[in-house]
């Protein structure tokens, strides 16, 4: 979903429009009008900008099994489970 900033310059005929697409955090690609998608909170405590997101695709593509969304949340639990199998071992 694209966030759009209208712009309404004095003269009433005269109308600037801006769309801003949004960019999927895995793959990179735009994320277009009508595609369906993810947001992802980040808190980062030491900005006082508060929290910022990342976007990802939640459909899949023509030839993939997978999101990705599901590909991001694969890599993190891959992640996960090797520090955890690190410290056991």
């Amino acid at each position: 979903m694209a966030s759009i900033l209208t712009v309404r310059i004095i003269d009433p005929t005269l109308v600037a429009t801006v769309s801003t697409p949004h960019e999927c955090a895995y793959c990179r690609s735009l994320i277009v009008s009508g595609e369906r998608w993810v947001r992802e909170k980040i808190y980062a405590p030491y900005t006082e900008n508060g929290p910022h997101y990342r976007r990802y695709h939640a459909d899949l593509f023509h030839d993939e099994g997978l999101s990705c969304w599901e590909k991001h949340e694969m890599e993190l639990e891959i992640a996960r489970t090797a520090r955890t199998a690190d410290r056991i071992m």
